[in-house]
């Protein structure tokens, strides 16, 4: 399988520099002598500077006029700028995404950071003289704008809005030896969950700063941060973590529980646009296909393009990283299971019969695993702790985004109307996500009398210490030769089986039968010591069914069965497919909404249009309604309020509140609708 990393940026090199190494000097003159005087080489032409498909005088004029070239005069400061970035650099686990310049000067030391890694860089300075005579120098080389921009601006009032940058340092301080501006304005740039600020002054700089100074100067601002006094200088380290009260999504429905609730206490019915801009529609899945949800944790989110994942700064928009992963991406997810998930350090992602071990911070491909049996796809994949879940799954049971780019509608009806096959596994198997070991496999040898079965995707949850789902051993079931199964089948002929493992060994501590009287989905989740199991059948309405059960025993808690009040004659728009979300002890859906422990009615219902589907935190809903993006407050229900008038959300999950912001990728991809929709990403921070 060919899989790609996408390119970052770099700042660009000054003409004439043919090995790449931000100096044109003695080494570029030699590659350029070769390549025009050896009469025996015969290309490639690097040193072809004019374009003309050839090496000869005109390309040593251009490469001269760069000759030893450095944006900014050789000083006193010199070596420090270049001690200064290598110090920063060395002091973080990162080297992409958006760095601010506090007091940025001229330039110096953006430029230094700039080519020793992959920051985009913004320095900000009061001193319009300084900021005009950077700008001069750097265009001069022709490097100013592509990764490096300088601003006049106050460094008291910073116009920009909250989080936009990752790292965060001064090159005023080290030219100068004093703290310039205000540190909340300064602090108020690093963004949350991993961003940071490293403040200081290298060793005998010509202007030495004072550590009561700078301890002053950060204790005005209330700030909590470490200070470093050695060899490398006098440094303060001031780090953000994540917002208080902030959630996370890791899964396709929030966690590997399955609860569609990201947790997330900071969202307000009030917000303004944190950020917009990448990635945009022409990598995305189409929308009407139904894709998986994009994911959010430690600051990062993950938009699941088309066989392509794209991995951005929440907090900015920063793009930090893209992979190629081909074959990968799922359609009609509502009756499959997600096939990427995240923790604090990896990406995981299933394709095929590979599982993909990514690091998160760079999107470099660290293992591979796979199935514990040869010839089956890795099916369902989740994350907990050190305990990396999968399913044993037919090969091409899933259906992949590939394969209909040339069916027409036929990607858009897989994932409507009624009656359609839900994705099913033959087992589960357990491995540890650091070393790849296999835990522990439940397949047919451990099926009721050494029967064999299959797992309906969806329902595929781990709650507490233990693993749940439905297992169904009817013929029609384990014998369809696609392995995707209708829940009327899977639930047929008193042969569906709620089941509970151990997650740590795979060891069967339950199987209970219940009849489920499914027909249109069929999804599991847990919150709480309880089950929660729902679907959908059809009659002139949609009805919704619920059925609760203690997850100490699996008998049965509670049940209810309603109707949507919305008409089955229109099949094309998802009316019959709403996953519900568990918010603390509440169970929600557009249609209704219960206690999730004793199965009443809490009497709030949702206004929405049906095509896309909700995802919750713990004080709001966030869906589509009136084909625009719509925030729902939870304690009043109803028909909630724009996020934009000028956008739409995906076809299903594509909205979320997680990180104390909200969040929604460019999932409007292939909209046909008859109006207009601004495609763009975008994130909203709550006031």
């Amino acid at each position: 399988m060919a899989i790609g990393v996408g390119s970052l940026w770099a700042i660009k090199c000054p003409q004439g520099d043919l090995n790449e190494d931000y100096q044109v000097d003695l080494v570029d003159l030699s590659i350029l002598y070769q390549e025009w005087l050896d009469p025996i080489y015969m290309g490639p032409f690097r040193a072809d500077l004019d374009r003309d498909d050839e090496v000869n005088l005109s390309d040593f004029s251009i490469l001269s006029k760069n000759w030893l070239g450095h944006p900014y005069p050789i000083d006193s400061l010199t070596s420090r700028y270049q001690q200064v970035a290598q110090y920063v650099l060395s002091q973080i686990d990162f080297s992409q995404g958006y760095c601010f310049v506090f007091g940025g000067g001229q330039g110096r030391l953006a430029y230094e950071i700039g080519i020793r890694s992959n920051f985009n860089i913004l320095g900000v300075d009061n001193n319009s003289g300084k900021v005009d005579t950077g700008r001069a120098l750097l265009h001069d080389l022709d490097i100013y704008g592509d990764r490096i921009t300088l601003h006049k601006g106050s460094l008291d009032n910073l116009k920009y809005r909250d989080y936009a940058a990752v790292l965060v340092v001064s090159d005023s301080i080290i030219e100068n030896g004093a703290c310039s501006g205000s540190a909340a304005e300064m602090f108020r740039m690093v963004r949350p969950d991993g961003g940071v600020a490293i403040i200081g002054q290298p060793p005998d700089c010509p202007n030495v700063l004072g550590r009561s100074e700078l301890e002053n100067w950060l204790d005005a601002a209330g700030l909590t941060y470490a200070i470093t006094e050695d060899g490398n200088g006098l440094w303060a380290r001031i780090n953000r973590g994540p917002l208080s009260g902030s959630g996370q999504w890791t899964h396709m429905w929030a966690d590997i529980s399955n609860t569609a609730c990201s947790g997330d206490e900071r969202i307000t019915d009030s917000f303004k646009v944190l950020w917009f801009g990448e990635p945009g529609p022409r990598i995305m899945t189409d929308r009407h296909w139904r894709p998986a949800a994009p994911l959010y944790k430690s600051g990062r989110l993950i938009a699941l393009g088309d066989n392509h994942l794209i991995c951005s700064d929440a907090y900015n928009g920063a793009r930090l990283w893209d992979l190629i992963v081909p074959n990968s991406s799922r359609i009609a997810i509502l009756r499959d299971a997600g096939w990427v998930a995240i923790d604090d350090d990896y990406v995981f992602i299933a394709a095929q019969d590979d599982g993909l071990k990514v690091d998160f911070n760079t999107g470099q491909i660290l293992e591979t695993y796979h199935p514990p049996v040869t010839d089956k796809d890795w099916g369902y994949l989740g994350i907990d702790g050190d305990l990396l879940f999968g399913s044993i799954q037919m090969i091409g049971a899933s259906r992949l985004a590939v394969d209909y780019y040339d069916q027409g509608v036929a990607g858009n009806q897989i994932a409507r109307l009624d009656n359609q096959p839900t994705v099913v596994s033959q087992g589960l198997f357990c491995r540890n996500r650091n070393t790849g070991a296999l835990l522990w496999t439940y397949d047919s040898s451990n099926g009721l009398g050494g029967n064999p079965f299959v797992i309906a995707n969806p329902t595929i949850c781990v709650g507490q210490d233990y693993v749940y789902f439905f297992e169904s051993y009817a013929a029609d079931a384990v014998n369809d030769p696609d392995a995707r199964v209708t829940p009327a089948v899977f639930c047929s002929g008193d042969n569906e089986y709620l089941v509970k493992l151990d997650k740590n060994t795979g060891a069967l501590q339950w199987r209970q039968q219940h009849n489920l009287p499914f027909t249109n989905i069929i999804y599991l989740g847990y919150a709480n010591n309880v089950i929660l199991a729902s679907g959908c059948t059809t009659s002139s309405n949609y009805w919704y069914h619920y059925r609760a059960y203690h997850a100490s025993d699996g008998s049965l808690k509670w049940q209810k069965d309603w109707d949507s009040g919305f008409s089955s004659s229109d099949k094309e728009h998802g009316k019959q497919d709403k996953h519900p979300m568990i918010v603390g002890n509440n169970v929600y859906l557009k249609y209704e909404s219960y206690d999730l422990q004793t199965g009443d009615s809490l009497s709030k219902t949702f206004s929405s249009t049906n095509c896309a589907d909700f995802s919750a935190s713990m004080t709001h809903l966030v869906g589509r309604n009136n084909n625009k993006p719509t925030i729902y407050n939870l304690n009043t229900g109803g028909s909630g309020s724009p996020l934009s008038s000028s956008m739409r959300p995906g076809c299903y999950i594509s909205i979320l509140q997680a990180g104390g912001i909200i969040m929604l990728p460019a999932y409007s991809a292939g909209c046909t609708c008859g109006y207009y929709t601004l495609q763009t990403s975008v994130a909203w921070l709550p006031e």
